[in-house]
């Protein structure tokens, strides 16, 4: 059981790992002034993001999709750099429900609430940085899509920035939730839903 849960929590630290080093990626992270200089922080997240994407989409299948979908896609520039943004964004996507549904594995002796709360926080910790970095170092970006797999959904409404304004609220509310029902120091009621749940899992 032990080892399981370590395993869970190594496979979650890399999930949240690798969405952030996206993150910085997409939202130009160490982007310098000048065209003909890079940060040492930018070239790292470049070196990492072409060689994690360049290997998966070694695959057989998946580069040819994700070209077919580039080809059809309405934005401007080279197949193989949106083929590119494109296996990116689709995997954020699996990333992000990855880092929810594991977090609820991980917490899951601790009871259904506990574990949903605890999914919530994490998952909401774990994209929050892509807001407040588009925010500060793509500003042309805050207010457009934010990602270009959205235009393939229909879902080109939903803006990074409501990627920050829904995680910041989805975060502040949950460990609100978390401090008020559980205050530290102080023990469950025995008639909260909390026990009810954690009771119900230990039977």
């Amino acid at each position: 059981m032990y080892n399981s849960r370590l395993m869970l929590a190594i496979v979650l630290a890399f999930l949240v790992a690798q969405l952030n080093i996206y993150f910085a990626w997409t939202s130009h992270v160490g982007m310098t002034r000048s065209f003909y200089r890079t940060s040492s922080v930018r070239l790292l997240v470049l070196i990492e993001v072409n060689v994690v994407t360049k290997i998966q989409l070694s695959i057989p299948g998946v580069s040819s999709y994700f070209m077919n979908l580039a080809h059809g896609s309405r934005s401007f520039g080279p197949p193989s750099m949106l083929a590119m943004k494109l296996f990116i964004d689709t995997e954020v996507i699996v990333f992000t429900i990855a880092v929810f549904l594991i977090s609820i594995l991980l917490f899951r002796r601790m009871g259904s609430w506990i574990s949903l709360l605890r999914a919530f926080e994490i998952t909401s910790a774990a994209v929050l940085p892509l807001g407040f970095e588009i925010y500060f170092f793509d500003r042309g970006q805050f207010n457009i899509h934010a990602s270009d797999i959205q235009m393939k959904l229909g879902l080109a409404w939903f803006t990074n920035a409501d990627v920050l304004y829904i995680t910041s609220f989805s975060l502040a509310i949950t460990l609100l939730i978390e401090v008020l029902v559980h205050p530290k120091g102080s023990k469950i009621s025995p008639s909260s839903p909390l026990t009810a749940s954690a009771s119900s899992a230990r039977s």
